[in-house]
């Protein structure tokens, strides 16, 4: 999956929520113009992007919603295994 430069609307959800990238299935993976060069971002949203390519865009946007509902954020299990954590 090639990574973008966040333009637009994307780039301001970024800048609003303080966030660097996202991966936003079944489009792409967008990631702060500043911060294109962040490896260890990259790989990150590049591990969301296996996630969904594991379980298609609706199980992934709805299991992600749900994780991060039930477990907060930094706790959700696909947040935690996108910074390569057990």
């Amino acid at each position: 999956m090639n990574v973008k430069p966040a333009k637009g609307p994307v780039r301001w959800g970024l800048k609003l929520t303080g966030f660097a990238g996202v991966t936003i299935p079944p489009f792409g993976i967008y990631i702060l113009a500043e911060r294109l060069d962040d490896a260890d971002l990259i790989r990150h949203e590049q591990v969301h992007w296996a996630q969904y390519q594991r379980m298609g865009a609706i199980k992934f946007y709805l299991t992600y919603l749900w994780q991060v509902i039930r477990y907060g954020y930094w706790n959700s299990p696909m947040e935690r295994e996108a910074r390569g954590e057990q």
